[in-house]
C-alpha cells in the first residue's frame, strides 16, 4: 500500500535452508493466501531479486508483472550491471546496515524504492562502483620447491571467500585475481600479504611501476608479480 514502510520477516524461513519456526510466524498455505489477496486487492509486490522470493512462497504466476517491483533493475552499475542491496543502499544513503538480516533486507529495501520512487521518480538509478583489484602472475616457482599451490594457500589467499567482500578469479595457471568490492578491504587483504611475505623474507625486486596508462601498479617480487588497479563496474 502506498507510503507504507511494514516490516515483516514472516515469509523469509519458507525456503533457502533456514529452519522454519512457524510458532513464530504463518505456515507458508498463510502467507501464500495474504500475498495472493493483497495482489488481488491490488497491492504492489516489492522486492530485491524477488522472483526468487515469489517462486518460495507459489505464487509466482499469481502476480502480474506490472504489480512488480524488482529493485535490482532500477539501481544498476553505471555500465548497466546488478549490484548487491547494501552496495547500493550505502551509494545512495552513504551508510551500511547489517548483512544477512531479513528484517533489515525488507527495511533497506523499502528505503531504496521509495527514494526511487520519489527522489528518481521512477527513472533507473545508476550506481557508481568498482572492483578494486589484484591480479597475481607470473609466478616463476623452480627454485623455491613451492607449487603454485602453496603459493596461494601460504601467501596469497584472502582470510575470507565471501563474495559480498572478494571475488576470486583463478585460472589454474598463471593469473590468480581477487576482486574486491571495497577498495578498504583491498588495502587490508595488500597489508596481510605484505607481512606474510615479510614473515618468509620475500621483499619486492625494484621499484614499483605504473602500467595500463597510469591506471595500475605492478610489483616483481622475484617468484611472482602483483598487478594492481580498478575495474568500472
Amino acid at each position: 500500500p502506498a507510503n507504507s514502510m511494514v516490516v515483516n520477516d514472516t515469509f523469509v524461513k519458507t525456503a533457502g535452508g533456514l529452519t522454519a519456526d512457524y510458532d513464530k510466524g504463518l505456515s507458508i498455505f498463510s502467507a501464500r493466501e495474504l500475498v495472493t489477496r493483497l495482489v488481488q486487492e491490488g497491492a504492489t509486490i516489492v522486492g530485491w531479486q524477488i522472483d526468487n522470493d515469489l517462486k518460495a512462497l507459489g505464487v509466482d504466476r499469481v502476480v502480474p508483472t506490472h504489480q512488480i517491483v524488482d529493485l535490482t533493475k532500477q539501481f544498476v552499475t553505471a555500465n548497466g550491471h546488478k549490484c548487491k542491496l547494501i552496495e547500493a543502499y550505502r551509494s545512495v544513503f552513504r551508510r551500511n546496515f547489517p548483512a544477512h538480516n531479513a528484517g533489515d533486507d525488507a527495511k533497506v529495501t523499502m528505503e531504496l524504492y521509495h527514494y526511487w520512487n520519489e527522489a528518481a521518480k521512477g527513472q533507473i538509478v545508476r550506481i557508481d562502483l568498482n572492483f578494486f583489484c589484484i591480479n597475481w602472475h607470473y609466478f616463476k616457482l623452480g627454485s623455491t620447491g613451492m607449487s603454485r599451490g602453496d603459493v596461494l594457500w601460504k601467501f596469497l589467499r584472502p582470510r575470507t571467500n565471501d563474495r559480498d567482500v572478494v571475488i576470486e578469479e583463478d585460472d589454474g595457471k598463471n593469473a590468480y585475481k581477487l576482486k574486491f568490492r571495497l577498495k578498504a578491504d583491498r588495502d587490508a587483504y595488500v597489508l596481510m600479504v605484505k607481512r606474510r611475505l615479510e614473515e618468509n623474507n620475500i621483499f619486492p625486486q625494484g621499484k614499483l611501476i605504473r602500467v595500463a596508462g597510469g591506471r595500475g601498479t605492478e610489483i616483481d617480487f622475484g617468484f611472482f608479480r602483483s598487478h594492481v588497479y580498478e575495474i568500472v563496474r
